[in-house]
């Protein structure tokens, strides 16, 4: 019997190392991947944003405002309903929406402290603005003097990124 071999069995050990190094490639591809492509603004529900071809994207997050067509809210909290700022006559010489007033008043005395802490370098008075593309251009115009009154003069628009 000179053609079998007994096998000689041994204990194959898994070199996991190169294993690891695939995978710690791969977790940072998928990190880098999601802080780039991740959204730095969340959209309001039933809210339909007016499309644009503008690239910019915004830098920061900062105090979101949204108008809908029901509500108008403050960093996804309900501050006032639209139909309060439809309410306030057109031909006033200063319109504004007092409960949104309050509140951003609120957050501008938050950032001032934060200044005054160390936390921030400057109060910016930065607002992102989330319209609805139905809401009528008079309600827009009464919340931005509101914006603009309570400090917050630095307003950028959210739109959605049309296709070319």
């Amino acid at each position: 019997m000179a053609g079998h071999f007994k096998k000689k069995k041994e204990n194959a050990s898994l070199n996991i190392t190169s294993m690891m190094d695939m995978f710690t490639i791969i977790l940072v591809f998928l990190l880098k991947s999601f802080s780039a492509e991740g959204s730095l603004l969340t959209n309001a529900d039933n809210l339909v944003l007016p499309n644009s071809a503008s690239k910019k994207k915004p830098s920061e997050v900062s105090l979101q405002l949204a108008v809908t067509q029901d509500m108008i809210l403050l960093d996804n909290q309900a501050v006032v309903p639209t139909e309060d700022a439809r309410n306030i006559p057109p031909e006033s010489n200063d319109p504004i929406i007092t409960k949104l007033e309050e509140r951003l008043k609120a957050c501008l005395a938050a950032e001032e402290e934060m200044v005054r802490i160390g936390a921030l370098n400057a109060v910016q008075g930065k607002i992102i603005v989330q319209v609805d593309k139905n809401i009528d251009f008079d309600v827009l115009f009464k919340i931005m003097n509101t914006c603009g009154k309570s400090g917050y003069n630095n307003m950028n628009f959210a739109v959605m990124e049309r296709d070319e």
